[in-house]
């Protein structure tokens, strides 16, 4: 811990994709983006004597010259996304590889892990449409599997898919209550039940989709 006040500018919660799957594990991830070395030595020393000691050494053996130089900075800098999220507030995450395909929103101060596929979107009109059924079957065709789990790849999943581009304000504020709705319940029932994971509570409803769909069959 740093007695420093401003060091919670440079300390933010860390998600990966087990910990949107099942549990979070509260895992912190310190990122000094947009400082030079002397920049983060000066304003958040403690936070740079931690990185020049555990990080450092690893950054010194990467084959990756960026890495070896850029030792202080976390990971990829990822440039082009942080310039598409300044000024939001929320953003739209997915697994990349997940048994289900689920979009959510997670708070600008979350740094998602590289295998989480983001976008750079607050308006829950469009987590409607990517939650929406012709969005996930377009994904489960066109983004391949690992394994038996189907892959959400941005390149052939997201770019190519055919986004509405005019819709009635009516259909449109519709679209965006359902998903605020859908994206508030999932996080309702999993703070209200420490037992559940959102690839439990998947499994559930697909267990139950499964079963409605035997007994009309019969």
């Amino acid at each position: 811990r740093s007695g420093n006040p401003g060091d919670a500018n440079v300390i933010f919660d860390y998600r990966n994709g087990r910990d949107l799957a099942s549990r979070s594990r509260d895992v912190k991830v310190i990122d000094l983006y947009g400082l030079t070395e002397a920049e983060a030595r000066d304003q958040h020393p403690a936070v740079y004597q931690h990185v020049l000691s555990n990080v450092k050494p690893h950054r010194a053996q990467n084959n990756r010259a960026s890495y070896r130089e850029n030792w202080w900075i976390y990971g990829e800098a990822r440039s082009e996304l942080r310039k598409a999220m300044a000024g939001i507030d929320r953003y739209v995450a997915t697994i990349e590889t997940a048994k289900h395909r689920v979009f959510q929103f997670l708070p600008i101060g979350i740094v998602p892990d590289n295998m989480l596929v983001c976008s750079a979107l607050s308006d829950a009109f469009w987590l409607g449409v990517m939650s929406s059924r012709l969005h996930v079957v377009w994904a489960l065709r066109a983004g391949g599997t690992l394994e038996d789990r189907p892959r959400y790849n941005k390149t052939a999943c997201f770019d190519p898919f055919p986004f509405p581009a005019e819709v009635p304000d009516n259909l449109k504020d519709c679209i965006r209550n359902e998903a605020e709705k859908l994206d508030a319940l999932r996080k309702k029932v999993l703070a209200e039940h420490s037992d559940i994971t959102l690839t439990g509570l998947y499994n559930a409803l697909e267990a139950i989709r499964v079963a409605e769909q035997e007994k009309t069959a019969i």
